[in-house]
């Protein structure tokens, strides 16, 4: 995520269906800051000629070189610029230029193609595919098998499984919510595949399809853990200690009674720990790390595929006890944004290059107590808000990461009426 906007900075939103690009460069007054140093009337005056310059992949804050070398200047006048890879900028588009926060913020828009990958607009589910199949979970579970597998307390570190190095197993799960929501995990096989897999066992019915039993194929045991992209599902056999439940219900955790996950409803030996609660690794590397790359990723594979699960572009986030502490209302599929600082010329970073990264942009209200009373979409009048319940922590982590996006946007692009603006990253680069 970027850093807090600064002086220099400046960001840099495409998006699929525009044909034109929003640029926002930050231009502090180098007057003010350089008074007292400046020389006669002439280098005052001169110090007005700062202007913003894009070239194919740079953009640039200071007076141009072919300017510059006909003053007589007592000193040389800084110059800002940052390089941007895998963008091209066609400096022949640029328009709408206009001056906003007391002349301090220049906007502009113009034409950014991306080099040898065209932006097409995606679906969510499209998207949230893309970010889990830069390794299936598939692949990530078979690779596992028989390695060292720890679960603790992302907050204390406690542990929360004990078990032998290279005896535990993993399989994934179709979706996060799937041992939820099925009528029940043993008819997973027989419904999804029609039999086709084994269907000598399936018409013996050994499978316990038509007794209505669990089989054992289809849950976790002493010796297997269910994988999915935000939950860890394990038999409470494995857990160290089984007073970890609370209520038939809750998962909280022994050392810092932070809420880690749920107790699954139609079978109450399966507990569900949120990768954003607990630290899962494999061979001493965390999962959401390994996965996802960063904290960002991983949050907006979590988003999309709720609002996709849900259908609805309004997502009310909510901690496991039915507290609502975020509305998240998605708007367009995805941008591709790039920001950072422009560097003065003279120093070590200038020719440090800026990666552009594709992000899921979204409006999103933090609930106090009161605003979640009142608020229609929190209290559940608004039917087509959907609802999603995670560990507290995992709520507070989420708004961390969309705060910091708004800190990193120019101060007028931040609120949209009672809204906040923010963006999740889908990659680290484009």
């Amino acid at each position: 995520m970027g850093s807090e906007w600064h002086e220099h900075s400046f960001f840099l939103e495409v998006k699929p269906r525009a044909e034109l690009a929003s640029l926002f460069v930050d231009c502090p007054s180098e007057y003010a800051k350089a008074e007292g140093q400046l020389g006669d009337d002439s280098d005052k005056e001169n110090e007005g000629l700062n202007m913003v310059r894009v070239s194919e992949h740079a953009v640039e804050l200071g007076t141009p070189p072919y300017l510059a070398a006909g003053l007589q200047l007592e000193r040389k006048l800084p110059r800002f610029r940052a390089n941007i890879s895998s963008l091209t900028f066609y400096p022949q588009s640029l328009c709408a230029p206009t001056w906003a926060d007391n002349e301090r913020l220049f906007m502009c828009k113009l034409h950014v193609e991306a080099d040898g990958a065209p932006f097409v607009p995606k679906t969510f589910h499209r998207l949230a595919r893309d970010i889990c199949d830069i390794e299936p979970l598939e692949e990530y579970c078979k690779n596992a098998n028989g390695a060292t597998i720890a679960l603790s307390c992302s907050q204390c570190g406690h542990p929360v499984v004990d078990v032998k190095p290279g005896s535990i197993s993993l399989s994934c799960m179709p979706s996060d919510d799937w041992l939820e929501t099925s009528q029940s995990a043993d008819f997973y096989c027989r419904d999804s595949c029609g039999a086709a897999c084994d269907p000598e066992r399936h018409s013996k019915h050994r499978d316990g399809t038509e007794s209505g039993k669990m089989h054992s194929d289809w849950y976790p045991n002493d010796k297997k853990f269910l994988l999915s992209h935000s939950y860890v599902a394990v038999n409470k056999e494995s857990v160290i200690d089984p007073e970890i439940c609370h209520d038939d219900r809750l998962l909280l955790c022994n050392g810092c009674n932070a809420e880690l996950g749920t107790v699954v409803k139609n079978c109450h030996n399966i507990f569900l720990f949120h990768h954003a609660a607990c630290t899962f690794s494999v061979n001493s590397k965390a999962f959401l790390t390994t996965r996802f790359n960063s904290i960002s990723i991983f949050f907006a594979q979590f988003v999309l595929s709720s609002c996709e699960a849900q259908s609805s572009l309004k997502l009310v986030v909510r901690s496991l006890n039915k507290t609502p502490h975020l509305l998240i209302w998605l708007l367009d599929s995805y941008i591709v944004a790039a920001s950072g600082e422009l560097h003065d010329e003279e120093s070590m970073e200038f020719e440090a290059e800026i990666h552009p990264f594709p992000a899921v942009k979204m409006l999103y209200k933090v609930f106090d107590a009161q605003s979640a009373a009142n608020d229609p979409r929190a209290n559940g009048e608004d039917a087509s808000v959907g609802l999603v319940d995670v560990p507290l922590g995992c709520c507070l982590k989420l708004i961390e990461c969309l705060l910091l996006s708004s800190f990193s946007l120019p101060l007028p692009c931040r609120s949209v009426g009672q809204f906040y603006v923010g963006f999740l990253k889908l990659a680290e680069s484009v």
